[in-house]
C-alpha cells in the first residue's frame, strides 16, 4: 500500500445556490516529495462523494486544453475520479476555489475561470513536505460475504447507496429463468 504524507488540512464552502455546510479535504505528498493528491475527507451536510486517493496531475489534465478566463463548469473534473459520485466533481471544484486555482464567474455562480500560479501554488505545498505529517486513508467498510449455504445475507450495515447498487444487482444473481428475482429488504429497526 502507498503511504502518503499530510501537507494540509482544509475546509472549502460548497458552491451551489443552497448548498449548505462545507467539504473537508486534505492536500498529501508521496514519501518522495514529488507528487501532490487531493482527498475529500467530509461533508458537513448531506451528499455521498468519493473518498478515492486522487493524483494532482488527473485534475490539471481534465484542464489542459481550457484557456484562462473561459467559464468552466465543474463536471470538467468527472475524468479525475474513479468514483461515480454526482458530487465528485463540484466539491473538487471547491476546494480548488479555496486553494486560489479557481475563481467563481461573476455572472454565473456555477461556473468557474482558471486562476494563474498553479505551479507557484504546487512548489509551496511540496516546499514543508519534509515535515508533513503520515496519513492514513481511511478503511471502506468490509464487504459483506453471501452465505452460499443460506437464503439470507446480513445487510444491516449497508448504507444508502450500498443497499441500492445491492438492489441494482439482485436481479443478475443465481435466479433461474421461471423465478422471479428477490430484491434485498433492509430489516426494521427495533
Amino acid at each position: 500500500m502507498k503511504k502518503y504524507l499530510s501537507l494540509k488540512s482544509g475546509k472549502a464552502s460548497k458552491i451551489g445556490q443552497r448548498s449548505q455546510g462545507v467539504i473537508h479535504y486534505r492536500i498529501l505528498t508521496d514519501q518522495t516529495h514529488q507528487q501532490l493528491y487531493l482527498i475529500i475527507t467530509g461533508n458537513d451536510d448531506d451528499g455521498y462523494y468519493s473518498k478515492e486517493i486522487i493524483p494532482f496531475e488527473k485534475i490539471e489534465r481534465c484542464l489542459q486544453d481550457i484557456k484562462p478566463n473561459i467559464p468552466l463548469s465543474s463536471k470538467l473534473f468527472k475524468p479525475a475520479f474513479i468514483g461515480q459520485s454526482n458530487n465528485n466533481s463540484a466539491f473538487l471544484a471547491a476546494i480548488l476555489r479555496e486553494e486560489k486555482l479557481l475563481a467563481p464567474v461573476v455572472d454565473a455562480v456555477r461556473k468557474h475561470s482558471i486562476q494563474p500560479g498553479w505551479d507557484q501554488w504546487k512548489t509551496g505545498m511540496l516546499k514543508d513536505a519534509a515535515q508533513a505529517k503520515p496519513y492514513e486513508p481511511e478503511q471502506g467498510k468490509p464487504k459483506l460475504a453471501i452465505q452460499k449455504d443460506s437464503d439470507t445475507t446480513d445487510i444491516s450495515e449497508l448504507d444508502d447507496e450500498e443497499m441500492a447498487l445491492l438492489q441494482r444487482s439482485a436481479p443478475d444473481s443465481a435466479v433461474s429463468e421461471d423465478e422471479e428475482p428477490v430484491k434485498p429488504k433492509r430489516p426494521k429497526k427495533p
